[in-house]
């Protein structure tokens, strides 16, 4: 692996910062009929992002909480987000690196099923991928999160948080979030 030079690093890390602030005001953005934020996914691509970040919230818990014990909480729409976030990154990676080439999303539920499943695949074998680019913005978010969420505002009554797995799983659902993407455009 090459060194990066300090010229090259700080022109990575300014690209870095504005793509990260430009994926999180794609949230006020919204598509041409008005009412879906370009920062949300279909609802197919959602749907499966969303009961993932389901999965991943009741880990962090101690004891870890049932399904039906995790639909209204914070950490659900949290981690959801940061899944979103992750899935937007490599999008806008994607639109740099193909010169803003246009892509398009499937809604074949089985496929997109098929594609969360390899994705979940890359996990279990440790072979989650990213760019320096992408790593650099996936640092500033979660340097973001260290310093400005009160995991405090996750408490869940008769649940302990574990703060160590909170700090793993948010990192994981942007890299998943990331990976899946590359999965789906790639398909």
């Amino acid at each position: 692996m090459s060194k990066i030079s300090p010229q090259d690093e700080a022109a990575l890390e300014e690209q870095a910062m504005l793509i990260a602030s430009e994926i999180f005001n794609r949230i006020n953005q919204y598509t041409d009929d008005s009412t879906v934020s370009k920062f949300f996914l279909t609802d197919e691509i959602a749907t499966s992002c969303y009961s993932l970040a389901g999965g991943f919230s009741s880990m962090i818990y101690t004891p870890s909480l049932e399904p039906e014990d995790i639909e209204e909480t914070t950490i659900l729409s949290f981690m959801y987000a940061l899944m979103t976030y992750g899935f937007n990154i490599y999008l806008k990676e994607h639109s740099l690196l193909h010169n803003a080439e246009p892509y398009s999303l499937p809604s074949e539920k089985n496929l997109i099923k098929n594609l969360q499943q390899q994705t979940l695949n890359l996990i279990e074998s440790d072979e989650l991928t990213s760019t320096p680019l992408a790593d650099k913005i996936i640092a500033i978010l979660l340097g973001n999160i260290r310093s400005h969420v009160d995991v405090s505002d996750f408490a869940v009554k008769g649940h302990r948080l574990n703060k160590k797995k909170f700090a793993d799983y948010s990192k994981l659902s942007l890299y998943w979030g990331y990976n899946f993407a590359k999965k789906i455009l790639a398909r």
